[in-house]
């Protein structure tokens, strides 16, 4: 007995896409409600002298961005698997265990990406300037160069150029790592109902 029928599967990965486009604007808009309330800090520790107030909220910023990022690459990722499945069941090659209950189930198709994507980390290079990736980067950069500047006596455009870039390097080994990680264990759960069968055929056998 299916749960859905077959014919109603892009029905229901069109309401999760929607679902996962809704949880994206509200990590957005609460990401952007937390900073401005650390700029306020920031400002009011500025004109106050207090350095180390200053170092503290630059670290507070730069967690809150990284954590809020972390879920923001994982509905993108999210979404893509989800494009994927729909262009699988509109060709009717969906199969009911993997219809997902939410964006990212923990078995997925292998190599998903491949049919919707140009690499296993983002979609397309002009999903650089979506608001998920763009506005991490700067709020991070903007914080980095806040702490650095504490830090260093160079001149403000070197340590800006060294905040963006170690920004970039840091999301860019994140991305690859979660990935990785993501893929790696999909594989290991994949691989998994096949050794149970071995390990009770040779249970058998030995009976």
């Amino acid at each position: 007995m299916y749960d859905v029928p077959k014919e109603q599967y892009v029905t229901v990965i069109r309401e999760m896409l929607r679902h996962e486009d809704d949880l994206t604007n509200h990590r957005i808009m609460w990401l952007l409600v937390v900073q401005g309330l650390l700029v306020n800090a920031y400002v009011a520790a500025r004109g106050g002298g207090g350095r180390p107030v200053i170092l503290v909220l630059s670290l507070v910023g730069i967690l809150i961005t990284l954590s809020c990022f972390v879920m923001l690459y994982r509905s993108y990722q999210a979404l893509g698997y989800l494009h994927f499945l729909a262009q699988q069941a509109k060709q009717g090659r969906l199969a009911e265990e993997y219809l997902p209950l939410d964006g990212w189930p923990k078995n997925r198709v292998k190599d998903w990406w491949r049919e919707v994507w140009i690499c296993p980390w983002i979609g397309k290079i002009s999903h650089t300037t979506e608001p998920w990736l763009f506005l991490p980067t700067i709020l991070m950069s903007m914080w980095f160069f806040v702490l650095l500047e504490q830090q260093t006596s160079l001149h403000k455009a070197i340590v800006l150029g060294l905040a963006v870039v170690l920004v970039l390097l840091m999301l860019s080994l994140f991305c690859i790592l979660w990935v990785w990680l993501h893929r790696t264990d999909n594989e290991r759960r994949a691989e998994e109902p096949g050794r149970a069968s071995r390990t009770d055929g040779d249970r058998s056998s030995v009976r």
